[in-house]
C-alpha cells in the first residue's frame, strides 16, 4: 500500500492552517489589549475580551478536529520512503507556530500585569470587586500552552 498525500488533502490542510492563522491573529489582537485593560481597570471590556478569546479558541479547536488527522497524514507521508515534504505546508505550519509563540509571549506579559494588579488590590483596603474578579478569571481561564495547537512538534 502506497502512502500518499493527495492534492485535495494538501489544499484542505493549507486552507485549515490559513483559517487557524487568521484566528490566532485575532487572539493576538485581543491579547495585545489585555495589559492596557488590566492597568486601566476596564473590567467589563476585559470580561468581553476574555469571552471573545474563548470563542475564538473554540473555533480553533473545531478546526483541529479536521486538521489534526490531515497534519498527521502529511507528517507520515513526508517522512515515508516515497514521500516528500511540501514547502507550502511547512511554511504555513511555521507561520502558525510563530504566531502561537507571540500569543504566548504577550499572554505572559498580560498575566504578569494581572498578578501585579491583584497584589495592588490586596494591599489596598478598598478592593474593586468586579475588577478583581475579572482579572482573577483572566489568570485562571487562559491556557498558555502552544502544544494544544502545535501539531508539528
Amino acid at each position: 500500500m502506497k502512502n500518499s498525500f493527495t492534492t485535495e488533502s494538501k489544499a484542505r490542510l493549507l486552507d485549515l492552517l490559513g483559517r487557524q492563522q487568521g484566528l490566532f491573529a485575532e487572539i493576538l489582537a485581543v491579547t495585545e489589549k489585555y495589559t492596557g485593560l488590566i492597568s486601566a481597570d476596564e473590567a467589563e471590556e476585559l470580561d468581553e475580551s476574555i469571552q471573545v478569546r474563548q470563542d475564538i479558541i473554540g473555533k480553533i479547536k473545531g478546526l483541529h478536529q479536521e486538521s489534526d488527522p490531515l497534519m498527521q497524514s502529511y507528517i507520515s507521508f513526508s517522512k515515508s520512503k516515497e514521500g516528500k515534504s511540501i514547502p507550502e505546508i511547512d511554511s504555513a505550519a511555521k507561520r502558525l507556530r510563530e504566531t502561537i509563540a507571540e500569543c504566548a509571549r504577550l499572554n505572559d506579559i498580560s498575566i504578569a500585569a494581572a498578578k501585579e494588579k491583584l497584589e495592588e488590590y490586596s494591599k489596598d483596603g478598598d478592593l474593586k470587586r468586579k475588577s478583581r474578579e475579572s482579572i482573577g478569571l483572566y489568570i485562571q481561564g487562559l491556557t498558555n500552552a502552544p502544544r494544544h495547537f502545535d501539531k508539528m512538534s
